[in-house]
């Protein structure tokens, strides 16, 4: 049953979205454009399935520059390293592999020539097919005015509201106003220009549920803002120029990486970071990008060099220097930590906002020939306020002080079927890492992967993201070796191991701790019409003791363990069906064993004849938060959603996207959680909390829902 306030908000949100509905069909009728091509949604599901623990903030950057591949293929006869880097389906060893066979034999006549080269089976070619052609056209070079003119513009609306409000929003007793300064309405848009792969233009604004909009903290409207020009290969000489917001990756992620970066997944041969340095940023991360101008410069055919300089306001938790502070005596004001949520929606967190400022440069030059690359890295960081993290005994080692420099090289070498790759960095302290790793080709069936490496604990650097089990980049030694085989026609396997150390304490290790995790899926396919897998994944790790009341803990094993059944079947053309089993089960070997379920059916349907499609889940579930499971779930475009299921209950939820025409679009989105039992009171006392979150985020009931609106023009 919906709730009253659910009945109301639907009844609006249905008349908008039909109205909008009948609007655009009737201005433009049922003729439909098709220049461009549909972009296959799948594969993005594809890469997500089993790969839960990915960052999504920059899927969105994924997402746009496969739809641009889509609507312009890429000319594998003309491509370029970075080109096919920014196809983000293929590994360093593929993309020299390529490059290899097209030196020895010319031209490609047709993409299935691919076939010819060990390193592309079927399924890979089949995988980027959709976005890359082969013809016998040549680069050419556009003025800037005929790159903004003939570039292909989007312009998106976008509102999400939810139906049942939490804490934040009401004022509580003894206070003056709510927690949260600002409604609960989440507003975006985006205006984005695109020429091919080439250049590209655009602005995001932002205002995230609880933010104050033209009002309060945000007087100029949204609270976050950002905008880009980036040039791609504009002449021989300049290869790339970033202004405004952009990216910069560098190596395997050791000193900069603020790219797309997988970890461990199903995808058991991209372990390596293989990204452009310098790239346009379109994501809604409020924290992972750089302000100011960047540029790529080829000095030779071969040799290049990359240098970039940002200027930005950051958020950081500011406070007064006392006694214990003996590094900075002399100062007054500290900083304990960068806050990375993006949220600035309580007292303390507009107080955070903005609070820091941070200078940033760095450079790159590299010297790259077909079998082998060579390239330096370096990046410099200074903030207006020294960075002093609490006085923890797991952050012994953290950084503390205003200027960091970190300085790397990064190397590769192919010999026969074996890629080398690799990064070796040191931070100011003379601390030094490395992360390296090897592809090998078995056979046309098999392929290996194996990456060590060596982060020690005090290893500074501010943006990291080498392959690990953790996100800081430091203090964590590990060995990664990972296996595919092509069985038959209809089965592929995959397997991973990783076992690695922390040598220092972490927040939930009060001890150097150890950890070893094995993962495994079996596929068949068929016609690519049905696929079914089973997947097991276990993780031991050392953690602290629960419930401990010794002022040191003990460490325990904590043992993960997950099964999944996944079957999705193209029953036609327009009907898509995909089922899910999944159980998972935790011991910490003090508590009693926890299990916990999940169970759903996908229905995916996109109609031939009329220009609607809807995508809809139902789900059941039943965990804790230790055997918590997190599913992939379809949302409007340029929206991924990766939400936990914990607790008891059901899960729903319903997109409808409608295309009157090709440049337009109109989505909406409704989502429901359901748990069995809600608040419990006795004597009007809150007795037990059995609702959703907690502190400010906290929602009473056993309901939580919110609806979505989605507006996209093409033109």
């Amino acid at each position: 049953m919906l709730t009253f306030p659910e009945k109301n908000i639907l009844k609006k949100y249905s008349l908008i979205f039909f109205v909008l509905v009948f609007f655009t069909h009737s201005l433009w009728g049922q003729k439909k454009d098709t220049r461009y091509p549909d972009l296959n949604l799948e594969l993005i599901e594809d890469a997500l399935q089993g790969n839960e623990d990915l960052d999504v903030s920059d899927l969105v950057f994924v997402f746009e520059t496969l739809q641009n591949f889509a609507r312009h293929p890429l000319n594998l006869n003309t491509a370029t390293v970075s080109d096919l880097k920014d196809l983000f389906l293929l590994n360093q060893f593929q993309i020299q592999e390529f490059f290899i066979y097209k030196k020895k034999a010319g031209d490609l006549i047709s993409i299935y020539e691919l076939q010819a080269i060990p390193a592309f089976d079927l399924e890979t070619i089949h995988l980027i097919a959709p976005f890359v052609k082969v013809s016998g056209e040549g680069n050419y070079q556009k003025s800037i005015p005929s790159l903004f003119r003939e570039s292909d513009k989007i312009l998106l609306l976008k509102w999400k509201t939810p139906l049942q409000k939490e804490k934040g929003y009401f004022t509580q007793q003894g206070k003056d106003a709510p927690a949260y300064e600002g409604s609960p309405d989440r507003l975006l848009l985006r205006f984005r220009g695109r020429f091919e792969n080439r250049f590209s233009y655009g602005l995001t604004a932002e205002k995230d549920s609880g933010e104050s909009f033209f009002k309060k903290s945000n007087p100029q409207g949204f609270d976050f803002y950002s905008a880009h020009i980036f040039f791609k290969d504009y002449s021989q000489r300049l290869k790339n120029l970033a202004i405004g917001d952009f990216s910069v990756s560098m190596g395997q992620g050791l000193i900069a990486y603020s790219g797309f970066a997988r970890g461990k997944s199903s995808e058991v041969l991209k372990i390596d970071r293989n990204q452009r340095v310098l790239r346009q940023f379109s994501s809604l991360n409020e924290i992972l990008f750089f302000r100011g101008i960047g540029a790529t410069v080829g000095l030779t055919k071969k040799l290049e060099i990359t240098a970039f300089g940002s200027y930005r306001k950051v958020d950081g938790n500011v406070f007064e220097a006392d006694s214990t502070d003996v590094d900075f005596e002399e100062l007054q004001v500290l900083t304990s930590s960068l806050q990375t949520s993006g949220f600035h929606t309580t007292e303390s967190q507009i107080e955070d906002e903005r609070a820091i400022t941070l200078i940033e440069s760095g450079a790159k030059i590299k010297y790259q020939q077909s079998t082998w690359h060579i390239a330096f890295n370096t990046i410099y960081h200074q903030l207006d306020k020294p960075l002093s993290k609490t006085n923890k005994p797991y952050n012994r080692f953290a950084f503390r002080g205003d200027q960091l420099l970190n300085a790397s090289t990064d190397y590769g070498f192919l010999i026969q079927n074996f890629k080398f790759f690799g990064e070796t960095a040191v931070s100011d302290n003379g601390s030094i890492a490395s992360v390296n790793g090897l592809y090998i080709g078995l056979d046309r069936r098999g392929s290996m992967s194996i990456l060590y490496r060596h982060l020690p604990a005090d290893f500074h650097a501010l943006n990291a993201r080498p392959f690990a089990e953790t996100t800081q980049g430091s203090n964590e030694n590990g060995l990664f070796i990972g296996l595919q085989l092509l069985l038959s026609r209809h089965w592929d396997w995959r397997f991973y191991f990783d076992t690695w150390q922390h040598p220092w304490l972490l927040s939930k290790a009060d001890a150097p701790s150890k950890g070893v995790e094995y993962f495994t899926r079996l596929t068949y396919k068929r016609k690519r019409r049905m696929e079914v897998y089973f997947e097991f994944k276990n993780e031991i790790k050392e953690q602290n003791a629960p419930d401990n009341e010794t002022p040191i803990d003990f460490l325990t094993n904590h043992q993960r363990t997950k099964f999944r059944i996944h079957i999705s079947n193209k029953i036609n053309k327009s009907l898509t069906l995909r089922t899910r089993a999944e159980w998972a089960f935790f011991d910490n070997e003090v508590e009693d064993l926890k299990k916990g379920y999940l169970l759903y059916q996908d229905v995916v349907f996109k109609s031939i004849r009329f220009p609607l499609s809807l995508t809809t889940r139902f789900a059941m579930f039943d965990a804790s938060y230790d055997t918590r499971i997190y599913a992939y779930e379809n949302d409007l475009l340029y929206s991924f959603s990766i939400p936990a299921y914990s607790g008891k209950g059901t899960r729903f939820y319903l997109n409808l996207r409608y295309r009157p025409r090709q440049k337009w679009s109109i989505e909406t989105r409704y989502e429901r959680t359901f748990l069995q039992r809600g608040n419990e009171y006795v004597n009007g006392v809150l007795e037990k909390n059995n609702g959703f979150g907690s502190g400010n985020s906290f929602i009473e009931g056993n309901i939580r829902s919110a609806v979505k609106v989605q507006v996209q023009y093409r033109f």
